[in-house]
């Protein structure tokens, strides 16, 4: 390819204008843009559904709405490859302006399609719209690391995720009453879209002004083996893989919630198919102040953690949601419960793909997270049918095995995620529990990089020290007895070999502070057993190591009554 078409595109993109903004006005602009974007979608599919059910027939409504889960599903597959090279290429801010004036034509086009009443015409610029959406999502995550400090990102996750369903509410309902009050008046509908684009085109100019991040890759229409370029990439980075997967199995969970709803309202709680429709506003609504609440709780850390327990949490809410299938209000507490867990789950899955991801390839990685999210949404269609059709299920039972199924990936995840996931469980949970003391700050902060050894170690103290130390592993030598095969579950609990040396065991401690995590060695009855020669002993050896060895010793604090920890070189 010829060096001058990138010359021209800069030259291009250098022309869109930008009315900048910085700090916490850069977010909310931002967040406007988007906010009126998702309520266009969601108005615009829903009232182009009703009025091609209106021109074509009521018989016809099925076919309808299923094209248009089809129609609005494919561009995110298609080109989520391509939208995350342009988010790496150029400056992300300028890539939202254009996305906007894309969106105003759109609308402008669509008050003709209204006029003709024409299937064609109506699908041909939801295509469009989707694609929009698409090419627009990589630019609106990615540049949140942009616009906030890194400390400051879960936050901004948790508030652009809850005023995106904030959103869906907004256009999902506006859908309807526009309809009604305009008495199906759809070319009125229509410029009304188009002045909702141009609010989003004026508060995407106030968004600050980013740099483009200059990757030099080029667009690969191939963009399936693209994708599986980044993922295999993202292997390499620790944890990315299973937040992108994370991330992606809330999108499908989400869809199939939005799907199995409709049924399971006409079923079980013999509602109209409208009244179900506004049951799920209630999931979308959990999910707006669980994303919120998950934004705030994150503070400076990303906590994935939060994302197994919420998982997990969220599981027992889908099972629930079956045994009270009948009762509407308990039905309701479960899916404000589910929403609320939902929110919760995705939120540090998504901060953390965004502040683990390098500048020239976050686009990428948030573009390879859509396409699985959208193939979770093919799939939620697919398990829905299989379940419905082919198993013969009630909606309620099949709310029943996605729980199910929730819980063993959520499990899944938890040990995956191990690290993160047990210093979670033990601070919010175990530790209030045992009445622990926290050590100092200090004193955690010192012993980070050095290797810690671990007397008397049980699955008691290796959990509550696991809430003390972030990025804790754990090392067992083989001679253990108390741990059997736990290092074969949990991401971060390792054996040492059969006849390694305790000069290699300190080799092997080190290689993990290499990596910045923390190596705890765990030394139980059992290992301390001394041989006839005490010298040979594991504890007379490291009580011999220079001082980057630190010694962890439970005790119980005579001042509080509380069982704590000494740190001591």
């Amino acid at each position: 390819m010829r060096p001058l078409l990138p010359s021209r595109m800069t030259r291009f993109f250098s022309k869109i204008p930008s009315f900048s903004k910085t700090g916490k006005r850069a977010l909310i602009f931002l967040n406007i843009t988007q906010f009126l974007g998702v309520i266009n979608d969601n108005v615009f599919k829903f009232v182009m559904a009703f009025l091609l059910i209106d021109a074509l027939g009521y018989s016809e409504a099925s076919s309808i709405l299923s094209a248009t889960g089809a129609i609005y599903v494919i561009p995110f597959l298609l080109f989520s490859s391509s939208a995350g090279i342009l988010a790496d290429k150029f400056s992300k801010q300028k890539l939202l302006v254009l996305m906007k004036i894309a969106e105003m034509i759109i609308m402008i086009l669509a008050v003709f399609a209204f006029a003709s009443r024409s299937p064609w015409g109506c699908f041909t610029l939801l295509f469009l719209l989707s694609t929009h959406s698409a090419m627009f999502g990589p630019s609106k995550y990615g540049i949140i690391p942009e616009l906030v400090p890194s400390d400051k990102v879960s936050r901004a996750n948790g508030l652009v995720t809850s005023f995106t369903y904030l959103a869906i509410i907004l256009g999902t309902f506006l859908a309807s009453f526009l309809t009604e009050i305009t008495n199906r008046h759809f070319i009125l509908i229509a410029f009304f879209c188009f002045a909702i684009a141009l609010g989003g085109f004026f508060s995407a100019l106030a968004v600050k002004q980013t740099p483009a991040q200059g990757s030099k890759k080029k667009i690969n229409f191939l963009f399936v083996r693209e994708i599986f370029r980044t993922l295999a990439r993202s292997r390499h980075i620790r944890h990315m893989l299973p937040a992108i997967l994370g991330s992606s199995y809330f999108l499908m969970i989400g869809a199939f919630t939005q799907l199995d709803i409709i049924p399971f309202a006409l079923q079980s709680l013999n509602l109209s198919e409208v009244a179900g429709g506004y049951l799920f506003l209630a999931t979308a609504m959990g999910i707006a102040l669980g994303s919120y609440l998950a934004g705030k709780a994150s503070r400076k850390r990303v906590e994935l953690g939060l994302s197994c327990i919420a998982g997990i949490a969220m599981s027992f809410f889908f099972v629930l949601l079956a045994l009270f299938q009948s009762k509407i209000y308990l039905v309701i507490f479960c899916l404000i419960a589910i929403g609320i867990l939902g929110g919760a789950f995705i939120v540090p899955f998504d901060t953390f793909i965004q502040l683990n991801s390098s500048d020239e390839k976050r686009g990428q990685t948030i573009a390879a997270t859509n396409f699985l999210s959208f193939l979770g949404v093919l799939l939620a269609s697919f398990a829905l049918y299989f379940f419905n059709q082919v198993c013969k299920l009630s909606a309620a039972n099949s709310f029943a095995v996605i729980g199910t199924i929730t819980f063993v990936v959520s499990i899944i995840f938890s040990l995956r995620l191990s690290d993160m996931s047990l210093p979670y469980f033990s601070r919010k949970i175990f530790q209030p529990i045992l009445k622990f003391k926290r050590p100092d700050t200090g004193t955690i902060e010192e012993s980070a990089g050095n290797i810690l050894v671990l007397e008397n170690a049980t699955w008691r103290n290796a959990l509550l020290l696991a809430g003390t130390m972030p990025n804790i592993h754990f090392l067992i030598p083989a001679t253990s007895k108390n741990w059997h095969n736990l290092y074969k579950c949990f991401y971060s609990i390792h054996q040492i070999p059969v006849g390694t040396s305790m000069q290699d065991t300190l080799q092997i401690a080190r290689s993990y502070t290499e990596r910045d995590l923390v190596p705890c060695i765990m030394l139980d009855t059992s290992t301390l057993q001394k041989p006839s020669a005490s010298t040979n002993s594991f504890l007379a050896f490291f009580k011999r190591t220079p001082a980057q060895v630190i010694y962890v010793l439970p005790t119980l604090d005579k001042a509080t009554g509380k069982f704590t920890f000494l740190f001591e070189k």
